[in-house]
């Protein structure tokens, strides 16, 4: 409506589109989904030279006000750093974060595979935060940086050695040894349910 335009774009606005609106503009305009969160370097030149200029060292407030990234396991594992799953292109979606007081750090996995089931299902999504201690009986994301590979896992400990464990039986391997080249970014906190 025109009072909501006003309210957001008018000479005294005073409240932000918030994600509904910018996803009915979006589908009005023919954009792509998120396209309104996006900022003009990551559209492309071309597109970039049809919009108002930007500047590259803004932060984009979609990114840092509740707002978490989803990747699958192989963007995950290939990771160098946690914190390049925030780098543009990495994430396949933002979406609302499951919490409000989640950790630095933290994203949403899309789960891959059948090695968890019936606990996880492929394209279950599970929260994991890297700043929160871990402990046998946990479920963790574990990858090795060597091989830029990832797995989501049950972790647990027999005589005091490490183990990511498959609760699938027909899955094989079970058990994966947590040895020095694996690397356990973060447990798993919330499963994000789909109806």
């Amino acid at each position: 409506s025109q009072g909501q335009v006003g309210q957001f774009a008018g000479p005294t606005r005073h409240k932000g589109i918030g994600d509904d609106a910018a996803r009915e503009i979006e589908e009005t305009l023919g954009l792509s989904p998120y396209e309104l969160d996006l900022p003009a370097i990551l559209l492309g030149a071309a597109a970039a030279e049809e919009r108002a200029p930007y500047f590259s060292d803004a932060t984009f407030q979609a990114y840092t006000k509740g707002k978490i990234p989803v990747v699958g396991v192989i963007a995950a594992g290939a990771a160098m750093e946690v914190i390049d799953l925030y780098q543009p292109g990495v994430a396949e979606e933002w979406i609302d974060a499951p919490k409000q007081n989640y950790t630095p750090g933290s994203f949403i996995l899309r789960l891959s595979g059948f090695s968890m089931e019936p606990r996880f299902w492929s394209d279950d999504r599970v929260m994991i935060e890297p700043a929160l201690a871990w402990a046998a009986g946990d479920y963790v994301f574990a990858k090795r940086p060597s091989l830029g590979d990832g797995t989501f896992k049950k972790l647990i400990e027999e005589d005091g050695r490490l183990f990511l464990f498959a609760l699938n039986p027909e899955f094989s391997p079970r058990y994966i040894e947590v040895t020095p080249d694996w690397h356990i970014v973060g447990k798993a906190t919330y499963r994000l349910d789909k109806l």
